[in-house]
Formats: structure tokens, sequence, C-alpha cells
């Protein structure tokens, strides 16, 4: 009965402790989006114009949408990210839900070959980028307070797999192997054996392999990164012109907004391969400023994420972390041929809408998380005679 009253007392004076927020993170923030608005301009003036008979219309749709972004950043950084928690199922299933919607409802629209969209009277949105914050969520909440071996992080992780295959029919090759790839590492950081995670891993790759195999559409996509020359005007034409505006911009570039490949040569060149022409533009300059920019993103996420104290916040920041780097790299490797082309956008600089925002959404959690510091030291004035230290975790 004693232990039961001071647990209670304890629990009473522990108070929740929020400083500011990293505001060297939100600055670097700002002037990276600024610059993928910058090359996006460029980039996508040409289709612009041909599409809507404006050069500027690309841009200012993603200069609202960078609005709404963050508006929703700013928002989320004053909230307590520990909200999220309570709602980690709540995501998950309207994440699930949309994707079978999208899959087998007439809300379901294709585009390019794929059917990714759901549309619900005006509006139209990716469930597949809004899974892959529900996802991290999930896993971090379980693994918060569990082993991986135990049953709930289990379930979790089947929950997330269950959507990854769902964005695997689309087909969405990219993002189920992302999903997984980030959830992987959620259980890495839980202490997930390394015999076990690369078992796992050749598991995936045999799933890989097998869904390649079924749909010509991803083969096709392989084929073409492996042996593009051999198919110059077909399944290889997109990498060979991506080649081609990396090639061109030498050390320094064409200069801003002579870009050739974009005008009409390079196929999305303002979302899937705006690198290859920032490449072509600002030349080796534009490569060290997108690779320095992505090595300091890695740097100062990890960096807040090792500070959360509570281990919810501490994977959570670790898996979006993961997530936005191992999506960069998908991207830049597509762009240089390192990787098969999985139309994976770049962070913040590729054109999109959903993907923006929920980029925002991850970024405002950052920012939510970098407000945490540390323990916070609260003195029991009822008992101060005592000298009654509580310590309240965050």
């Amino acid at each position: 009965m004693k232990h039961k009253t001071s647990t209670i007392r304890e629990q009473s004076y522990q108070k929740t402790y929020f400083g500011k927020q990293d505001y060297s993170f939100l600055i670097f923030v700002c002037i990276w989006a600024l610059f993928g608005l910058t090359m996006l301009l460029s980039a996508s003036s040409y289709e612009s114009e041909k599409i809507t008979g404006a050069p500027q219309t690309f841009f200012l749709t993603q200069a609202a949408t960078l609005g709404i972004s963050f508006a929703l950043m700013l928002l989320i950084g004053l909230m307590d990210y520990r909200v999220l928690r309570k709602l980690s199922w709540v995501l998950a299933a309207f994440s699930l839900i949309a994707l079978v919607l999208v899959s087998f409802s007439s809300l379901g629209l294709s585009a390019g070959g794929s059917q990714r969209w759901l549309k619900i009277g005006a509006l139209s949105f990716q469930p597949s980028e809004i899974a892959k914050i529900s996802c991290l969520i999930l896993m971090a909440d379980g693994l918060a307070n569990n082993s991986w071996r135990s049953l709930k992080v289990i379930k979790r992780f089947l929950f997330c797999f269950l959507i990854a295959v769902l964005i695997l029919k689309q087909p969405d090759l990219g993002t189920a192997v992302l999903i997984l790839a980030s959830c992987g590492c959620l259980l890495l950081a839980g202490g997930l054996n390394l015999f076990l995670a690369i078992s796992f891993v050749a598991l995936a790759l045999g799933g890989v392999i097998l869904s390649v195999m079924k749909n010509p559409y991803q083969m096709q996509r392989i084929t073409g990164w492996l042996t593009p020359e051999q198919d110059p005007i077909g399944a290889g034409y997109n990498l060979l012109q991506s080649h081609y505006a990396i090639g061109s911009g030498g050390v320094f570039g064409l200069g801003y907004g002579q870009s050739i490949q974009k005008l009409g040569y390079l196929p999305v060149s303002y979302s899937d391969f705006i690198f290859a022409i920032i490449c072509e533009e600002l030349g080796f300059i534009g490569v060290l400023l997108v690779i320095g920019g992505f090595l300091f993103l890695l740097w100062k996420g990890l960096q807040i994420a090792f500070r959360v104290p509570s281990n919810f916040g501490k994977l959570l920041g670790f898996g979006i972390i993961f997530s936005l780097i191992i999506q960069t790299i998908f991207n830049l490797g597509g762009v240089i041929g390192l990787l098969p082309v999985t139309g994976m956008p770049l962070p913040l600089i590729s054109y999109g809408k959903t993907s923006v925002v929920v980029v925002g959404i991850m970024l405002g959690i950052f920012l939510n998380l970098s407000r945490s510091k540390g323990v916070k030291l609260n003195i029991d004035r009822e008992h101060s005679e005592k000298n009654t230290l509580q310590v309240a975790r965050l």
C-alpha cells in the first residue's frame, strides 16, 4: 500500500517539459525547400507550358503545396508528439482502408501504368505516401516498450507487411520496399538479431524478384536499367537521357535555366529525374549541394533523435530519418543508374502533392522532437521538508 501511494504521488508531480525548437533545423528546411522550388521552376517550365499553356503552372502548384506542407509542419511542431501513440492504430487502419479502396473500388485512379491515387470528390491523394508515416508510428509505438520478439511488435510488423503487399499490387515496388526497409531499420534499432535481419532481407529480395517476374512493367524497368543501350528508344530511354544530362553538366553546369534535356527529351524531368536537370544546369557543384544537403539532414536528424529521452520519440525519429534517406538513395541511385528507377520523388525537391505534404508532416514531427530537453527535476512542495525530488522523464 505504501509503494502504491508513493507511485501515485510520484506520477502526480511529474510534468511534461518542452523547450524551444531547433531553429537551425527549421532554417535548413526553409532554405532547402526554396532551393528545390527554384530548381523546379526551371525543370518544369517546358512541360508546364506544353500541358497547361503557362510555364509557371507546376511551379505555382508546388509553391501552394509547400505552403500547406509548412503550415502543417509548424502546427505539428507545436504539438506533443506522444499524441501520435494514441493514434497509431487509427492512422494505420486508415492507410489500409484507403489502399483497399484504391485497388478494389471505383475510387482508385490510374496513371502511367499504375493505380496509386484515391479520388474522393474533388480530393485526390496517394494513400501509399500516408502509409509511409503511419507504419513508422505503428512500429515505433510497438517497439517503445516491447522486445522485437513480442507478439505486439510481430502483429504490427505483419500489419505493415500487409500494407506493403497492397502497395505492391498497384504496382509500386519502390514504396513497398521503402516501407519494409524502414520497418526493418526500426527492428534493428529495437535489437533484432543481425542473422535474422539478413534472412528477412533475403526473403524480401525473393519477393521482389517474384514481383518483377510477374509484372512486365517492372521487368521493363529492370532490363532498361541493366542494358539501356539495347533499347535506347524504349525501356532504356529515360536512363540514357538522364546520363546525357548529367554528363553535359561538367563542373559548373550549363547555367540555371539552360537545360536541354528538359525540352521534351527527358520525361518527368521535374519529378523523378529532377536531379539530372540539377546536374546539367549546376554541374558538379549542384551534385555537391544536393548530396551535402541530405548528409546534413541525416546528421541533424540523428542528432535530434539521439537527444529524445523517450523510447517512442527516439525510435520515431530514427524511423523518419531512415525513411527520408532511403527514399533519397532510391531516387539518386535511379537517376545515375546505380539502382533501377523506382519513381521515388526526391524529398522537398521533386514535384508532388501528397509526397510533399507527408514530408512536411515528418519534418514537423522532427521539430517537435527537437523540443524535448531530457529530464526535468520537480520539487515536491508538500514534502519539501524531506527534500523529495521527483524526476519526470518526457
